[in-house]
């Protein structure tokens, strides 16, 4: 997995959308590049101690993806796609592995996630059928003390590892895709620049990086942050605090253990 050094520009605006909300504008281009071929990204990011704390930043973002919630329906022309894990079956959540394709395949938004092992998990909610605790405490019992949810109840992590990424598709279908935004709900961000989106194009090159801002609590805080672009977005690499949840992992001054709640992402545009 290749990395790319980071292009950094001066900001040229940045305004103030509510208290928890703050907006940047930011260039990428050479000097010689057209004006029509210079990227610009909007990221927007804010912490809070509870849900109601942090949903005007999510709304924000929604608003510069814009309308309407295309869900799991048909191929839109505009719009967003979000993913909030709640509706996911028993059968696909702890303590069994959400399949890579399932936000594709079995619920058709356009999202496939991969990993150097391409396993993935949905914290069980509090009536599943083999009593597995939730928030992902099956793995171990403090991380019920130190996550939180955005959109109750359930939680997504990367198993075995603190890095993966989502790859797009027009949903439903295998015809490779690209965004103009994505944008993730983060709980427990212990650490500033550590846990971040990085936006990269079809050739694996890195368009921009996001991090996640740190939570406002000690634990149970959410986090978010979400870019919006004009550039061509193949690929979101997510890096989620310094280590991978483990048994006998916890999160204390070493380690920075975070999981995600909700996805936001622009409607997939088939590649061309």
């Amino acid at each position: 997995m290749s990395f790319f050094r980071a292009i950094r520009r001066p900001a040229v605006a940045v305004t103030a959308l509510a208290a928890a909300v703050s907006a940047t504008v930011l260039p990428l281009g050479s000097p010689a590049s057209a004006a029509s071929n210079a990227f610009s990204f909007t990221q927007i990011q804010g912490a809070a101690g509870d849900a109601a704390g942090l949903t005007p930043t999510v709304k924000a973002f929604q608003g510069l993806l814009g309308e309407p919630n295309n869900a799991s329906n048909p191929p839109a022309k505009d719009g967003r796609r979000e993913i909030n894990w709640d509706g996911t079956p028993d059968a696909q959540s702890a303590p069994n592995l959400l399949p890579p394709d399932f936000f594709n395949t079995t619920v058709p938004r356009g999202a496939v996630f991969v990993s150097k092992n391409n396993k993935f998990s949905v914290s069980a909610d509090d009536d599943n059928p083999t009593n597995t605790p939730p928030r992902f405490a099956e793995v171990n019992p403090q991380y019920d003390d130190i996550f939180a949810t955005f959109s109750p109840q359930r939680l997504f992590t990367p198993v075995g590892t603190n890095v993966m990424g989502v790859r797009f598709f027009v949903p439903g279908t295998n015809r490779p895709a690209t965004v103009k935004g994505f944008g993730a709900v983060f709980t427990d961000v212990d650490r500033s620049n550590v846990t971040k989106l990085e936006l990269l194009d079809r050739h694996g090159k890195r368009l921009f990086v996001a991090y996640a801002p740190k939570a406002t609590t000690a634990d149970k805080g959410l986090s978010f942050v979400g870019v919006q672009t004009n550039a061509d977005v193949y690929e979101v690499r997510i890096t989620t605090g310094n280590a991978a949840l483990g048994k006998n992992v916890k999160d204390d001054k070493k380690r920075d253990l975070v999981v995600m709640d909700d996805f936001l992402y622009a409607e997939p545009d088939a590649l061309r």
